[in-house]
């Protein structure tokens, strides 16, 4: 499991030398691309390709597009993927971030109903219930 970037960070301030912080947390950085990373939780999930995109409600075609690079995802695809896999909110954010979007901002009313879903394990279904209830459209089908 990867530590959490405060962990990080506090190591970091604490370190006496930038070759052994590097040398010890070398898994921790984010070296790897989007589609590296979701393939290793996707692998971790212990779940199919073709599992993974119906649980995210994603086309298999487009999943595929994903897990091979050919594709970048929108925002609302990568939050569908990280509540359909049932991410960690940081795994969640650092997916986001390597496909080019910001994470979440709390003072974002949508955002703080999605990492709070995200957070208490809710489903892409309950999500958007709480996003309709809110007055928010439904998270965009793409693919």
């Amino acid at each position: 499991m990867l530590k959490r970037t405060d962990e990080l960070d506090f190591e970091l301030s604490n370190a006496n030398s930038i070759h052994t912080f590097i040398a010890d947390n070398q898994a921790e950085f984010d070296d790897k691309n989007f589609y590296k990373l979701l393939n290793t939780v996707i692998k971790d999930s212990g779940k199919s390709k073709c599992r993974v995109a119906a649980d995210c409600c994603i086309s298999e075609p487009y999943m595929y597009n994903l897990v091979k690079g050919e594709k970048r995802p929108a925002r609302d695809t990568v939050i569908k993927l990280s509540l359909g896999l049932h991410l960690p909110i940081e795994t969640a954010e650092r997916l986001l971030n390597l496909a080019g979007h910001s994470g979440f901002y709390a003072r974002g009313k949508r955002d703080a109903i999605l990492k709070f879903s995200l957070a208490s394990g809710h489903g892409i279904t309950e999500t958007e219930g709480l996003l309709v209830k809110y007055g928010f459209s439904l998270m965009k089908d793409i693919g």
